[in-house]
């Protein structure tokens, strides 16, 4: 490992390795001495500084929330009308992609897909990112259609977006992200005709 990085704090060094590790090969098939290996970290520091591997993993899932949260908010300010705005989350997924992904697709996803029952800090997390989704898409789609349409149709985006990071898994990413976000906008195109 080189000086500057074991300069930064041993935390710091952790959660990297464990999101360069665990949402690329799995939160289950990523063993601890190997995330400790690429940190430069001894297991009590881990330990010190989160309890456990599952404690690991949440931090690391909130520093990805927050990432992504970021990226999402961007896209929203830049967004122009409010189809635009509930639409954002597809550009925010591209960027996010493009810029700050290593993986095939969602950490998050990945991280309940191959937890089953998670401990409690990391189904936080996870209830955390989901919560995020469904209000900020509900809120964004009641400024396109108003009333019961919009909640549906918020639950139709949402569906169009997690399609797309299921697709991100599949094949193509960029492919994916296109199809969910024609999907999405035409999912508006209808529920806009039906008021």
């Amino acid at each position: 490992m080189a000086t500057t990085e074991r300069r930064r704090p041993a935390r710091e060094r952790l959660l990297t390795a464990a999101d360069e590790l665990m949402f690329v090969e799995g939160v289950v098939l990523t063993p601890v001495d190997v995330i400790l290996r690429r940190a430069g970290a001894s297991p009590a520091t881990l330990y010190a500084n989160f309890g456990n591997k599952d404690g690991l993993i949440a931090a690391a899932l909130e520093r990805r929330l927050a990432e992504w949260t970021e990226v999402w908010d961007a896209a929203i300010a830049a967004a122009q009308t409010p189809t635009d705005r509930l639409l954002a989350i597809f550009p925010a997924l591209r960027t996010y992609q493009r810029e700050r992904l290593d993986e095939r697709w969602c950490a998050f996803s990945g991280t309940a897909a191959a937890t089953g029952k998670p401990a409690a800090a990391v189904a936080e997390m996870l209830t955390a990112e989901d919560t995020l989704l469904h209000e900020r898409i509900e809120s964004l789609s009641a400024e396109v259609v108003p009333g019961e349409r919009g909640v549906r149709l918020a639950d139709e985006v949402v569906v169009a977006y997690l399609g797309a990071i299921t697709g991100m898994l599949r094949g193509d990413q960029e492919r994916a992200i296109a199809a969910g976000e024609r999907t999405a906008a035409h999912l508006v195109e209808v529920a806009l005709a039906e008021v």
